[in-house]
Parts: structure tokens; C-alpha cells; sequence
């Protein structure tokens, strides 16, 4: 890098410039990047293990007096014929064995399971499928609180220190596996649960602001797919863990075991650029200034040097305007565009980690549908970081929110054929996981930068209401099998109309104020 142009970028302005200056894929950007996208990998396991510690199992009632020795979750030759409840309801005994009249039974209190790798058969659930479910729900509400959290952590004491405590909180998820059997065992694991996915969950977040301010806030879509290609090495990792150690306390504590590490981050991972100058904090930007220069190897000239020790503040010129809810509601343009936005971002959520959690009773072995469920997010990152820039926002997310509608509604009625059925389930898994990416980078678009913070958290908010739901879809499965697919089909089409009412912002400056966003309607 050229000590002339260090002079040029610092004559505009020190705080934004400065920190665009030292962005990029040097040697510097690409180890600091490596160890914020590890949190995420780690993240990305506990935040989708709960998909398999409480998956559903097979069951029978038990009868203790007619049961074998090696009793199988299989109906035994003695059952009364006709009687199809046999989870829940347990046959009346007669001078023999089992009572002949299929209506003489009484609620069961006693269960064999098919096997004890889920929570259902140690904390006794069965015939509680909404316990089972609830175990989701809470996990997500706790990534509901997180998220503003780790967000204001984040802003207030810096990207470091959010994802030190997020990753080190990772630690309590140990703990799960110390619960004891029984309803005292699920509610301590319930607590600890959703205590951990507060604590955790906010990596997302902190890493990715990290890295885009590494690279530059022009290569935000690229920040966005490597995050997004963690999480699904995370999912994919995960999966191969509990493919081989089955058992829920046992993977658990495998999981777990990267925690340590994060306790060499304090001399690792350093701060971010950006979020030095902005709030302050000069002499901390220089020396990290002076470690990037070596790293990437550039001179600092004297008057870059001179320039940060005399500025006590970096001020943002970009702040034309203070924004309030009152200013929202003068322009209609403006509101509906928040509106329609919070859809997406509650749709994508919805649907993405809807599919996630339903993989697993797809027809066939379900953790290699997980599996698969998992690495259908690559392609569609992927996807999502070519289409962006060469195609428009606009089209982007119509034809990812039409394709993946289009796929889950029609999941409904092919369910009986496995691999078609498998098929079109993961092209609508792909499509979500390229609106997901898109969804991010267009919302920060259409809104002015005297609000994008709020609104965007806004949208994001909404987006987690969709993950608190998600975990809950499985048990429409009651009502109709397909009826979880066709509701996420629904709402993803309902996502793609939507974008009609939107403009392209691709190759369009960002707007700064409420009128300037205003016009691009």
C-alpha cells in the first residue's frame, strides 16, 4: 500500500476513512475473520442441538405384568386387536393377560421406549409432545432476548468482548447434561436451555459486524455467506457427532468441549477499527493501526500518525437527521417498506429453521436428512453472493421466496415418493437460505442511515418471533402431515408478492434521511 494514498483517505475524514483503509483480504483480514467465524461453527451446534436431545422417539404403554424381559417398543403379540392407541392408553387386565374388550382401558402411566438418545425417555414425556416441542420454543425466546443483548454489548464495550462472553458462555450447555431423570430433570435442563441461548446465541451477530467492518462494509455480502457457510458446517458437524455418539448427554458434552479456546481470544481476536475510532479510542486504533502494517505490510506516514493522536473524537458526517417513530409515521412510502420488511425477515426465519427442525421426519435415516438439510444452506449462500450483485436485490429474493413456496407446498402431496419428496425439500431449503442473505443486505437498503440501526434491529426482532414458532410446526403434523410444509409454502409466497412493492436499490446510493429514502420509491 502506498504512503500516498494513507495521506489521501485521512484528509477526509479520520474515523470512516481510516477504517475502509486498513479493510480488505490482506494477511491480517484473513486470520482475524478465521477466528470470528470459529464462534459461529461453535454457535451454530448449540443452537440446533436441541433438534436431536429432543427429538421424538418411539413408545408403547407398558403393561408390567404381561412385558418380557427385553420388552420392545414394538406391539406385542398379546395387544388387544383393534386398539390403535397403544402410546397412551393402557388395556385393563382380565384372569389371563390382557382384557379382549378393546374398549376397557384406562390412561397409561408406564411407557417402554425405543430407545433412550432423546430427553422424552429420561425426563418421561411421553404422551407430552408439547413438553418435547416447548424445549424449542424456549430455546428460541432466549435468542429472542439475545440478540438486542449481545447487540448492546457489541456498541457499548466492544465486537471482542461480546463474543468472548458469547463463546465462553458456551460452558452452560454442559450443564444440561447433569439434569437429573424426571419432571425435575426437564425443568433444570429447560432453564439452562434458554439461560444458555440468551448468552449465546448474539455471536451471530457480533462476528458479523466484526467481519464486515475487517473487510469493508462494500463486501457485506460476502461477510454474510461465510457466516452463513459456518452455520451449516456447524449443522454439519453436529450432525456427524451425533451419527456416531447417539446418546444426548454424551454429544452434548462433545460439543461443548471448544470452550476453552475462547479463552485465548483476549490475545487473539482483536477489536475492530471502526468501533475504536468511533467511540474514542485513538491510542487503541494506532497500535492496532501499527500490528496491521505489519501484518499486511504498508508504511504508516507520520501525518496518519500525527492526525489520530490529535483527534480526541471521530465524528460521523453522514448524520443529517435524528429519527424518530414520529418521523416514520410522515412518510406512508417508508412505513410500508418496514412493514414488508418485517414480513421477510419473519418469514425467512420461519421458514428456514421450520424446515431445519422438520427434516428430521422426512421419510428415511434422519440425520442424513439433516445432513443434507444442512448442506443445502451452502449452495444457496452461495447463490445469494452471486445473484445480489448480478441480478438486483429485487429479483434475488422474488424468485427465492417463489422457488421455495412453490417447493414446500408441493412437499405437501409427494410425501409417499422419498426421493422426490427429499428432492424438492431441499431446493425450497436452498432458496430460503439465499433470502435469508439477501434479505439482510436489501432491508439495510430501503431504510435511511439515520435509522437503519433501529429499523433493521426492528426487522431482526420480528425474525425471531419466526424461530420461537418454528419449533412448535411439528405438531400440526396431528392435524395433517403436510400441513407444516404448506403453511411455510404459504407464508413464502405471501414473502414473494410482497417484494413487487418494493424498488431495486442495486448500484443506488445508500439513503441518509427519510425523504432521500422516500424518493426511491
Amino acid at each position: 500500500m502506498e504512503l500516498k494514498k494513507v495521506d489521501e483517505v485521512v484528509k477526509v475524514s479520520i474515523g470512516e476513512s481510516l477504517s475502509e483503509l486498513v479493510s480488505g483480504f490482506g494477511r491480517y483480514q484473513v486470520w482475524q475473520s478465521f477466528l470470528a467465524l470459529i464462534p459461529v461453527v461453535c454457535t451454530a451446534m448449540s443452537n440446533t442441538n436441541f433438534v436431536f436431545a429432543a427429538a421424538a422417539v418411539n413408545y408403547r404403554c407398558a403393561v408390567p405384568e404381561c412385558e418380557l424381559a427385553n420388552a420392545s417398543s414394538g406391539l406385542p403379540n398379546w395387544w388387544p386387536v383393534n386398539v390403535t392407541d397403544y402410546r397412551c392408553s393402557r388395556p385393563v387386565l382380565n384372569n389371563t393377560c390382557i382384557t379382549k374388550d378393546i374398549n376397557n382401558y384406562e390412561n397409561c402411566d408406564e411407557w417402554i421406549y425405543e430407545t433412550n438418545n432423546s430427553i422424552v425417555a429420561e425426563f418421561g414425556l411421553a404422551c407430552q409432545e408439547w413438553k418435547r416441542t416447548l424445549v424449542g420454543t424456549v430455546h428460541n425466546l432466549g435468542v429472542l432476548i439475545s440478540m438486542p443483548l449481545m447487540g448492546f454489548i457489541s456498541d457499548r464495550f466492544g465486537r471482542r468482548k461480546a463474543i468472548i462472553i458469547s463463546g465462553l458462555s458456551l460452558s452452560l450447555g454442559a450443564f444440561k447434561t447433569l439434569s437429573g431423570a424426571g419432571l425435575n430433570g426437564y425443568v433444570t435442563y429447560i432453564c439452562i436451555e434458554f439461560l444458555e441461548a440468551v448468552l449465546v446465541t448474539g455471536t451471530y451477530t457480533s462476528c458479523f459486524v466484526l467481519i464486515v467492518e475487517l473487510i469493508g462494509s462494500d463486501k457485506r455480502i460476502i461477510g454474510a455467506a461465510a457466516v452463513g457457510i459456518s452455520v451449516a458446517v456447524g449443522e454439519l458437524i453436529l450432525d456427524l457427532i451425533v451419527w456416531y455418539i447417539p446418546y444426548w448427554r454424551n454429544f452434548l458434552l462433545i460439543i461443548y468441549c471448544p470452550v476453552p479456546i475462547f479463552l485465548f481470544y483476549t490475545y487473539l481476536l482483536e477489536e475492530s477499527m471502526r468501533w475504536l475510532l468511533i467511540n474514542g479510542k485513538n491510542y487503541e486504533a494506532l497500535a492496532l493501526l501499527q500490528k496491521i502494517s505489519r501484518w499486511n505490510q504498508f508504511a504508516i506516514s507520520d501525518k496518519v500518525i500525527d492526525d489520530i493522536n490529535t483527534e480526541s473524537k471521530t465524528t460521523n458526517v453522514v448524520n443529517k437527521e435524528t429519527f424518530t417513530v414520529k418521523l416514520l409515521f410522515t412518510s406512508t412510502a417508508l412505513l410500508k417498506r418496514v412493514v414488508i420488511c418485517s414480513w421477510w425477515w419473519f418469514t425467512a426465519a420461519f421458514v428456514y429453521y421450520g424446515l431445519m427442525i422438520n427434516s428430521v421426519s422426512l421419510p428415511g435415516n434422519k440425520n442424513a436428512n439433516f445432513a443434507l438439510s444442512s448442506f443445502a444452506t451452502i449452495p444457496g449462500d452461495i447463490i445469494a453472493v452471486i445473484t445480489l450483485d448480478r441480478f438486483g436485490r429485487k429479483k434475488t429474493l422474488f424468485w427465492g421466496f417463489l422457488f421455495c413456496g412453490l417447493c414446500c407446498v408441493t412437499n405437501g402431496f409427494i410425501q409417499d415418493y422419498k426421493i422426490a419428496s427429499l428432492v424438492v425439500f431441499l431446493i425450497g431449503k436452498t432458496s430460503i437460505s439465499a433470502c435469508f442473505n439477501a434479505v439482510y443486505v436489501y432491508t439495510s437498503e430501503l431504510v435511511p442511515t439515520s435509522a437503519r440501526g433501529s429499523l433493521v434491529g426492528t426487522c431482526s426482532m420480528l425474525a425471531r418471533v419466526g424461530t420461537v414458532l418454528a419449533p412448535l410446526t411439528p405438531l400440526l403434523r396431528d392435524l395433517w402431515h403436510s400441513l407444516p410444509t404448506t403453511l411455510f409454502g404459504c407464508a413464502s409466497l405471501s414473502a414473494a408478492v410482497l417484494t413487487l412493492a418494493t424498488p431495486e436499490t442495486l448500484r443506488k446510493p445508500l439513503p441518509d434521511t427519510v425523504a432521500e429514502a422516500t424518493a426511491m420509491s
